[in-house]
């Protein structure tokens, strides 16, 4: 679903740090200096926005397809703030971390949305939904979609080996060691990147991305939220119940042939994009649950892996209501939003889009419930920050290099926080 290129994403942020960006004013050349709305979107958002296109006959618009590598967005509007033109009215993210770098005042590209969204507009979002687009209390980018965390399994092994959906993570963690001694080679979980950063630490609360402003970040390892993490995720990794392939390495489909993902705390993209194509499970067998709980916890959080967002230029001057109508229109149209691909940010339309999902005959039962609810409970504190890649791999550096090598996880945490720190300053940020 989405591509991380860490030396692309330096680069851009590099550029930003050299103090090359632009200051935030609306400049007469945003759009090409045509006097055209200019719209960068990617491959999936293309018919929508061709559509809007239509069906305003009158509006002068251009729209121009971008790739959806990570740090591709960020370089080229610096290349724009250097040349002081070119700046696209309107752009989407598949990466909504670069919300971070693209609203800081270095950059000055994204537009404070407060005044151009209406609050009844805003608050329709999930709850939690743009907590990746606000910084010092303003909104800089509207989501299009979210990635929440639900715990994805097999229900035709749960009901073959007589196993019950874990509630609590607790019984997860004790379902997963009693399968690996019965079932060797099943697994219930994959720790790679931001699948095992997202889904465990993220839905645990671990504060390792707390953006506390646009120059000052939370980071603090040493949280019980972050320890029993660890403390969830080692006996597991001792008895290979867990693995550190990556959900999208190619590699892991042979855990799905052979019928060995008995779970996988994954985002909710993972029911249509993986376990069929990706995975090849076949139909009637995945099926979708809340979340385990934490301890000390009534209810349980999603964590975060995914997502897209639209920003409006601060450069767009006169443009802007046009590409505020279209980013709203993109973003809140239940229409349009029930036939895009994944789980949408807006409520009114999550709701429709999930009408066709109730019926999808590929799944054991309805996933929409375990879906809705995991929306509506995305863990608060989880930023977008300019070191997004870096959380990554530095967590497949420590975390995931303890698993497979058999050392302590939570030994490992204070690698991780080491590491955390270092791109969080190196990202211009102060670690609070």
């Amino acid at each position: 679903m989405k591509r991380w290129h860490g030396a692309s994403l330096a680069a851009a942020v590099a550029l930003v740090l050299s103090g090359c960006g632009g200051t935030g004013a609306g400049g007469s050349n945003s759009g090409g200096g045509k006097g055209e709305l200019l719209v960068w979107v990617d491959n999936t958002r293309m018919p929508a926005a061709q559509q809007y296109k239509k069906a305003h006959p009158d509006l002068k618009l251009r729209i121009v397809t971008i790739p959806p590598d990570a740090g591709y967005v960020p370089t080229k509007i610096s290349l724009a703030n250097r040349t002081r033109s070119g700046w696209p009215d309107v752009v989407f993210l598949t990466n909504p971390a670069e919300a971070a770098t693209l609203s800081s005042q270095k950059f000055g590209y994204a537009a404070r949305l407060d005044d151009l969204v209406p609050a009844s507009v805003r608050d329709g979002f999930a709850p939690g939904a743009l907590d990746t687009c606000t910084f010092d209390g303003k909104t800089y980018c509207l989501r299009n979609d979210i990635a929440p965390t639900v715990l994805w399994y097999d229900a035709t092994l749960m009901n073959r080996y007589g196993y019950q959906v874990p509630k609590t993570w607790a019984e997860y963690q004790r379902t997963g060691l009693k399968a690996a001694k019965e079932h060797p080679g099943v697994i219930v979980g994959a720790v790679n990147g931001k699948y095992g950063a997202g889904a465990y630490f993220g839905s645990s609360g671990c504060p390792t991305r707390d953006t506390l402003s646009l120059t000052k970040v939370h980071i603090d390892l040493t949280q019980p939220t972050c320890t029993r993490g660890a403390d969830l995720l080692q006996p597991l990794a001792e008895k290979n119940a867990i693995t550190t392939v990556g959900p999208i390495d190619p590699a892991f489909s042979k855990f799905g042939k052979g019928d060995k993902i008995l779970m996988l705390p994954g985002p909710a993209w993972f029911g249509d994009f993986m376990f069929a194509p990706a995975f090849k499970v076949p139909k009637g067998r995945i099926a979708a649950a809340p979340m385990p709980t934490w301890p000390g916890e009534s209810k349980p959080y999603a964590g975060q892996v995914g997502g897209g967002a639209f920003l409006v230029s601060a450069h767009a001057g006169d443009r802007t209501k046009d590409a505020t109508d279209l980013v709203r229109w993109m973003t809140t149209d239940a229409g349009l939003q029930a036939k895009q691909p994944t789980y949408p940010a807006f409520t009114a339309a999550a709701k429709k889009w999930g009408e066709a999902k109730s019926k999808d005959p590929y799944y054991a039962s309805d996933p929409m419930p375990a879906l809705t609810a995991a929306a509506a409970a995305l863990r608060p504190g989880f930023g977008a920050v300019r070191y997004e890649a870096d959380w990554q791999t530095s967590f497949n550096d420590t975390l995931g290099k303890a698993v497979d090598s058999g050392g302590n996880l939570r030994t490992a945490l204070n690698g991780w926080q080491d590491k955390l720190e270092a791109a969080a300053r190196t990202s211009g940020y102060t670690v609070g």
